[in-house]
């Protein structure tokens, strides 16, 4: 690269001469680099799939008395094992408060097992939240802890086990 003064002076006649292979290579490497940051971008948006909730049930069934019973079941679709694995489900009501929760655990979740979940649904209950979900995996016997998650309609399934 080369600065030129030209002979009228002053800086606003200043020019500078880039060899073409120099401006390709930058045009070359911005589109890399775009693509790069952008895929970096949309990998730390997309929930990790681990944080998933592999609910394989989410019914509500009502009796002949008009009593209102939730059954619900985390399945575990991975390849290892869970242990020490704990559910809490909150029912809400139209304003999302809490009206009901149900808890379940499980010492191990093998690989395809579900937690059956079951309680009955109060009369105000118009939603539910996965209010929390721990377990531990892995021969380092690491426990997470994921919850609360954003309040679900009844029959929702986020993990649907007919399609994997």
């Amino acid at each position: 690269m080369a600065l030129r003064l030209n002979s009228r002076g002053g800086f606003l006649h200043w020019t500078l001469e880039i060899p073409a292979w120099t401006v390709l290579c930058v045009l070359m490497l911005v589109p890399v680099m775009a693509f790069g940051i952008g895929k970096l971008a949309i990998g730390l948006s997309i929930n990790d799939a681990e944080e998933d909730i592999p609910m394989s049930r989410n019914q509500v069934l009502v009796d002949a008395a008009g009593n209102r019973t939730w059954y619900g079941a985390i399945l575990n679709p991975t390849d290892r094992e869970y242990r020490e694995v704990a559910v809490t489900i909150r029912f809400l009501d139209a304003n999302n408060h809490a009206v009901g929760e149900v808890r379940g655990n499980a010492e191990r979740l093998g690989t395809g097992e579900s937690l059956a979940l079951q309680g009955p649904l109060p009369r105000t209950a118009a939603r539910m939240q996965v209010y929390s979900l721990q377990r531990r995996v892995g021969p380092e016997n690491l426990g997470k802890l994921f919850g609360p998650y954003l309040p679900w309609e009844f029959g929702y399934l986020q993990y649907d086990p007919a399609k994997h």
